[in-house]
């Protein structure tokens, strides 16, 4: 009897191990498109279109903020969908924006019009997909939460960074090309999702998005861990998102493939960050290190506002990915650990939504700040903000004393076992 129980959990692990496969994979061809398009979208204004940074800032602002409340639909259907044929169709979708870019383009009408469609689309179908991609992972993983999603972003940022190497080899292969490139991978994409298991709603119930946003609320500790990451990304994703393209070209003089080879730079310390973070997983306390990351970021944002030399620019970036990567993982494996399963879905979307929120306006800010000082003075206000974010979670967010479950015995044995 112990023998068939033992084969039957192997195989079960098995399969697990393979749904996780498809999953990381489907993940990551999903991540290096739209690692390319986040690239184009920018490169298409500054190095193309030759606009200044108020009207890339206010194209970023238009680009994303009516997906906004695409983001909450997603969520909702996330938790109501089966999460296989959902995210077959959200792949399937998502082919069809650079097609219609790379049309235009070949047809000498791209314009400023075009490029923030391009934006609208992309990120409407990003903002659909996103909670029901992130709230498969619990389900599919066989691996702890703090692992699985470390492991996710390490596989998916370090394929995301082949987006960047196109759009740094842009000239050299034609604009047309790299964004028929861009749909394949999409269109791929939804192949490897075919492989997952089915995935059915958690519940029968139908959770409405009032009832999803009641959980989001009265989980006290994944409301203020949402509002903190919601005040680091309004200054501090906002000034990487618009302030280092105009730093790469003003500063130092720089083309696409500059700004690329930044781009993968920070990439490879966000990537290097969950490396390290996956020797020390499960942790006892991660809001205690998403608290001390913005003491280190203070120094970084600092030194770089005093314009350092290229090699030097480089190094900080690099150590700004680190923290990026290091306090982005912990807010979402927190936020995943806390959430009700029927609820899940829903309070990741609002999660997203508080990136997706300060996006635009901090690009926007930060676009005026730019164009009234220059692009070194838009690193200031993430200074500020990284003061208080970890005042604000210290007295509090509940963030210091938290203890994850991961590090119970029982969890410890069995993330043992797996490994």
């Amino acid at each position: 009897m112990r023998g068939g129980e033992s084969r039957g959990k192997f195989v079960h692990m098995q399969a697990n191990r393979a749904a996780f496969a498809h999953y990381l994979i489907s993940s990551s061809l999903w991540m290096a498109g739209m690692s390319l398009y986040g690239f184009l979208f920018t490169w298409l204004l500054v190095g193309v279109l030759d606009r200044p940074a108020d009207e890339a800032g206010m194209a970023r602002f238009i680009a994303e903020m009516p997906p906004l409340a695409l983001l909450l639909l997603g969520g909702v259907l996330g938790d109501r969908m089966n999460g296989r044929t959902y995210l077959i169709v959200m792949h399937i979708a998502m082919v069809i924006p650079p097609l219609i870019i790379a049309a235009v383009y070949t047809n000498d009408s791209l314009n400023y019009i075009w490029v923030v469609l391009f934006g609208v689309l992309t990120a409407s179908i990003q903002s659909l997909s996103d909670p029901a991609r992130q709230a498969a992972l619990s389900r599919v993983s066989h691996l702890d939460i703090q692992r699985s999603i470390t492991l996710m972003t390490i596989v998916t940022t370090g394929v995301g960074m082949f987006g960047f190497y196109l759009g740094g080899h842009l000239e050299e292969f034609g604009l047309a090309e790299v964004l028929m490139i861009q749909a394949a991978m999409f269109l791929v994409g939804a192949l490897f999702v075919r492989g997952l298991p089915d995935l059915p709603a958690p519940t029968s119930k139908r959770p409405s998005l009032a009832e999803g946003l009641r959980a989001a609320w009265s989980t006290s500790l994944a409301r203020n861990l949402i509002g903190l990451n919601f005040l680091s990304s309004l200054f501090n994703a906002g000034a990487y998102i618009i302030a280092i393209p105009y730093i790469v070209k003003e500063v130092y003089g720089g083309d696409a493939a500059l700004l690329a080879s930044i781009m993968i730079v920070f990439t490879c310390g966000s990537v290097g960050s969950n490396i390290l973070l996956w020797f020390w997983m499960p942790l006892k306390q991660p809001g205690r290190l998403f608290l001390h990351m913005q003491l280190s970021r203070i120094v970084i944002l600092g030194a770089l506002f005093f314009g350092p030399p290229l090699w030097l620019f480089y190094i900080l970036l690099f150590c700004w990915g680190l923290n990026m990567g290091i306090t982005t993982t912990m807010v979402r494996s927190t936020v995943q650990e806390i959430a009700p399963v029927n609820f899940r879905a829903q309070i990741l979307s609002v999660l997203l939504l508080s990136f997706m929120v300060s996006s635009p306006l901090s690009s926007y800010v930060l676009g005026h700040v730019i164009q009234a000082f220059d692009p070194l003075a838009a690193l200031l206000p993430g200074v500020v903000i990284s003061v208080l974010i970890f005042w604000l979670g210290i007295r509090y967010s509940g963030l210091w004393t938290w203890k994850s479950p991961a590090v119970s015995p029982q969890d410890v044995v069995e993330n043992a076992a797996v490994r």
